[in-house]
């Protein structure tokens, strides 16, 4: 964990109101589950997640990468994953998430703001002895969580729990004691706060929540024959917990700043047309990396949706903001990050895209060793790229009009390319060559 400069503390002035930030991931959760989002025929029932973003701003073209750590990395450094390592799932002995990198709790420390993580962490491996504490020595001052995936019968069995370090096994219901350890933090918290409340649900196994938790009637079945119906009622339930969380702010609700979104689209088991299973997670198509993002709370003063482009990277200057900071006064002189800050589109929805393109990747081994797997995917207003091959020799080319093939059934790189779609096929290679030589 590196050590902010004492003058940046002091220049830390507020630059707006200092309001609290909750920043929600949703695992496994894509666009087509989300009812407020339109693309699917059956949703799950989010009623406080519509709530939000009826009363908020919802984005159309957010991306993530098309799996879990490196999006939740994204999130929390605003760097892209050729830059922090972090480019698949992390392993129990493989590379993890290097201590040396500026995280988001950490950006707080010496403000006006305490900070604090909960749910999922999945950034570190096992093989040291303190694996337990990564999520403290990378930044967060209080942590309560899974060190990765609750691969149990989910969440009924025992599972740990690792707070500040200290171990416990725990026979709670995952979703709800997150809500739980957070809502005991937050009851303790006399000024502003940032937290991170990373879900378990809906990653599978997949399960029957408690009943009280959602409205689904569930077949008598093994959930792996026929998943669907339990993974709505998982992402359900992870909706009523999010109630239950808001509800718990009590009169800090007005002043409390909310990010939801997921960490890569929906698993190919239960996604739903128009998208294919096999554009789901783990692909580099638009059900594998466009995920939900809705913002809510006093920084919004103009509700809508947002056809900008968006990367999850974004979010790291964004949740600065939204405290009341200027990333600048925070952030080490010369500090590397691909972060763009969504404020704008939260005071005019119509505002136009931030960003001329939007980057996503999944490779591996993480770590900066020679890759056995290497997807590049970039994007622009209306053409999407994606590079297959860690070799240049080996190197091999999709190119999709979203504009007109949205969900990324003709890949135009079969049929000969137009002059319009020649130029804009260069200009991503260009952009997405000079991007991953960047740093």
């Amino acid at each position: 964990m590196r050590c902010l400069p004492s003058l940046l503390l002091a220049l830390g002035v507020p630059a707006f109101a200092q309001d609290n930030v909750l920043l929600v991931v949703l695992d496994d959760v894509g666009v087509d589950h989300i009812g407020c989002y339109e693309e699917g025929p059956l949703p799950a029932n989010t009623p406080v997640i519509n709530d939000l973003a009826r009363e908020g701003v919802l984005f159309r073209n957010a991306w993530s990468n098309p799996c879990c750590s490196p999006t939740r990395a994204t999130i929390l450094s605003g760097r892209y994953g050729f830059r922090t390592g972090i480019g698949f799932v992390i392993s129990k002995k493989g590379y993890e998430m290097p201590l040396d990198e500026l995280l988001l709790p950490e950006v707080f420390h010496g403000t006006a703001h305490t900070d604090a993580g909960f749910g999922k962490w999945h950034l570190a491996n096992r093989v040291g002895t303190d694996y337990q504490l990564h999520p403290n020595q990378s930044g967060f001052t209080h942590w309560s969580g899974s060190y990765n995936n609750l691969l149990v019968p989910h969440h009924y069995d025992w599972w740990v729990l690792a707070t500040d370090g200290l171990l416990q096994h725990v026979h709670e219901y995952a979703t709800t004691r997150t809500v739980d350890e957070f809502l005991k933090w937050h009851e303790q918290q006399s000024g502003p706060w940032f937290a991170y409340v990373a879900l378990h649900a809906a990653h599978e196994p997949f399960h029957a929540p408690p009943a009280h938790l959602h409205t689904e009637t569930l077949p008598d079945v093994d959930p792996r024959k026929r998943p669907k119906p339990f993974y709505r009622a998982m992402v359900e339930d992870a909706d009523a917990e999010l109630g239950r969380l808001l509800a718990g702010l009590g009169t800090q609700l007005a002043d409390t700043n909310i990010i939801v979104l997921g960490d890569n689209g929906t698993p190919h088991q239960v996604v739903t047309l128009p998208f294919e299973s096999d554009h789901a997670k783990l692909t580099p198509y638009e059900g594998g990396v466009n995920v939900p993002l809705i913002i809510h709370g006093p920084a919004v003063s103009n509700r809508g949706p947002v056809e900008g482009l968006v990367n999850t990277t974004d979010l790291f200057t964004t949740v600065i903001e939204l405290a009341g900071y200027q990333p600048e006064a925070l952030l080490p002189p010369g500090h590397v990050h691909d972060s763009v800050s969504l404020l704008p589109y939260l005071k005019n929805v119509r505002t136009p895209s931030l960003r001329s393109w939007s980057y996503a990747e999944m490779w591996k081994p993480n770590g900066p060793g020679p890759k056995n797997l290497d997807i590049r995917i970039l994007r622009d207003d209306r053409y999407k790229i994606i590079r297959s091959g860690a070799e240049a020799a080996d190197h091999e080319y999709e190119l999709y009009d979203l504009e007109g093939d949205p969900f990324e059934l003709d890949d135009l790189m079969q049929s000969g390319l137009s002059a319009q779609e020649q130029q804009r096929f260069d200009a991503l290679k260009v952009a997405l060559e000079q991007l991953l030589t960047s740093g």
